[in-house]
């Protein structure tokens, strides 16, 4: 759930299918069949593409924030409280990444990543170049996120860092990766992103 720069809303839908396109147009079908798109983008690609297409607008001296939290159940009072919560503002957007899946098969002690039972990943983020703006942006973004974390339990370590928390989001597997690090990397020289300290 986005902003465009003119102050239109709208629901935007990235589309993923990996495997024969005869059938990844049956499985789009269904969503086609809601209404009218502002735009349809979606086609056969390579899976770079779609990885990269957001390069662009997080490029270099881009201001940005973002925060997110795990989703163990989709129900509708979040679906409803995401609509209630909604900010119309261009430098920033509410958006959901689907899990479960094949990374669900995975029990959560089994990586480093603990979360794997989760349904999706909620986050609130943006950009600005306006480095004027990071207090009110940044402000925004936690505001929103606020109303949506209830919601959530853990965060995904790739985009936050809150070295309060770290501890916690790992959970029970916070103590095995501590002594690993403490092994390869007593320095702790790998150290500027959600933190694990060495044992």
């Amino acid at each position: 759930m986005g902003t465009m720069p003119d102050g239109t809303a709208l629901v935007m839908v990235e589309v993923v299918y990996a495997g024969d396109p005869a059938v990844g147009e049956k499985e789009v079908a269904a969503l086609r069949e809601l209404g009218s798109p502002v735009d349809d983008g979606v086609k056969m690609q390579d899976y770079t593409v779609m990885q990269t297409q957001e390069d662009a607008a997080f490029s270099h001296g881009i201001r940005s924030y973002a925060k997110n939290g795990m989703v163990k159940e989709f129900t509708q009072e979040l679906v409803d409280t995401m609509i209630d919560s909604f900010v119309s503002d261009p430098r920033m957007g509410m958006f959901t990444h689907t899990a479960g899946g094949a990374m669900n098969r995975v029990e959560d002690l089994d990586t480093a990543f603990p979360h794997r039972n989760a349904e999706t990943m909620l986050s609130v983020g943006g950009g600005w170049a306006d480095p004027t703006m990071d207090a009110e942006a940044m402000a925004l973004g936690r505001d929103w996120f606020s109303k949506l974390a209830p919601f959530t339990g853990g965060y995904y370590d790739n985009i936050q860092s809150n070295p309060e928390t770290v501890a916690g989001n790992y959970g029970p597997a916070y103590e095995r990766l501590s002594r690993i690090k403490g092994e390869y990397d007593p320095g702790n020289l790998f150290r500027l992103n959600s933190n694990i300290e060495p044992a």
